[in-house]
């Protein structure tokens, strides 16, 4: 049962079309990517685990369906959860139940997946549509030197269980690195094409500073030219509202097989098309995962019991704040 003292004067009226807000460069912001720990079984090589760094705050159950319920009142649509790794949330099934009425549309999931197995299931049945698996390599000696953990058996068990499950359009989150796994895509496209889940490729990110960095400088593999050959090859091509980017189907082997591309490195069409708000887990609206220089507290706002106009006051005062991280001039 949802607590009601912390939801005063809360419209539950789900049926009402809210405008969603729009930042100062024309924007629409209707989806939310809500971060629920910031601790993980895994150690990636690449992790930037939401733009917050490691962190030991955490919202309660009640806390996140507040902040849901607000962004529904302004608009929201979509929730993404992330980590960390969500599912080591004892009461992720609460947050999952909890949450699902105020989402109009899509609820889904970020997941390593190794804890997908036990959880696939019950994460249907509280409410949840859909996951995206992270899996970076074909190989289990590829898969340890990327993690750190000897668990790609595992992982490849969630996946199962969650096709099972019911859990709709998942996806493997495969970052590209030069030098560690980008030979790898060919046997991943086999994979997701035998498994009939879409195959995301993303691009390693890093801030304007970061690239001066050796990490960056060593592993950063560019995927534009992987995306024409696809688009090329493609017998149907779907726009992704996020960010404005396609998902290719290709016949791959006599199986079709869909591919999505996640480039935002030098993209400014990337952040212009953005539709996200973030929260970390201590409970800051966050404009983009690549800045932490313009939070805004919407927990103090929330456990200090201020009114539903204090706090959607915040969450606007954030998408007030939203700017494109990469612009037509960054990438000359």
């Amino acid at each position: 049962m949802i607590n009601r003292s912390i939801l005063p004067n809360m419209s539950m009226d789900s049926n009402t079309l809210v405008q969603p807000p729009v930042d100062s460069y024309g924007r629409t912001v209707n989806s939310l990517r809500i971060q629920l720990n910031a601790v993980c079984n895994f150690s990636c090589i690449f992790c930037h685990m939401e733009g917050t760094g490691i962190n030991s705050q955490e919202m309660t159950p009640e806390e996140i369906e507040r902040i849901v319920q607000v962004a529904a009142m302004n608009g929201m649509t979509r929730v993404k959860f992330t980590g960390g790794e969500p599912l080591l949330r004892r009461d992720i099934l609460e947050i999952i139940s909890r949450t699902r009425p105020h989402v109009k549309g899509d609820l889904s999931l970020t997941t390593n997946g190794v804890l997908l197995g036990k959880l696939a299931k019950d994460l249907k049945e509280a409410g949840l549509d859909r996951v995206n698996i992270s899996l970076h390599a074909s190989d289990p000696a590829g898969f340890i030197q990327i993690t750190g953990v000897d668990a790609m058996d595992i992982v490849l068990e969630g996946l199962a269980a969650a096709k099972e499950a019911g859990l709709s359009q998942i996806k493997l989150n495969f970052v590209v690195l030069k030098e560690v796994n980008v030979d790898k895509v060919p046997e991943m496209m086999d994979l997701c094409a035998k498994e009939g889940v879409t195959l995301q490729l993303i691009e390693l990110e890093a801030t304007k500073e970061g690239e001066k960095q050796d990490f960056y400088r060593r592993y950063h593999y560019d995927i534009y030219p992987m995306e024409k050959e696809i688009a090329a090859r493609s017998l149907n091509r779907e726009k992704n509202i996020l960010h404005e980017r396609y998902k290719y189907t290709i016949d791959h082997n006599g199986r079709p097989l869909k591919i999505e591309f996640v480039r935002p490195m030098h993209n400014s069409g990337f952040c212009m098309s953005c539709t996200r708000l973030r929260v970390t887990s201590g409970g800051k609206l966050k404009t983009c995962l690549m800045t932490n220089d313009n939070q805004t507290d919407i927990m103090g706002i929330l456990r200090n019991e201020k009114s539903d106009q204090d706090l959607s006051g915040a969450y606007r005062t954030a998408v007030s704040k939203r700017e494109p991280y990469w612009r037509l001039e960054d990438e000359a």
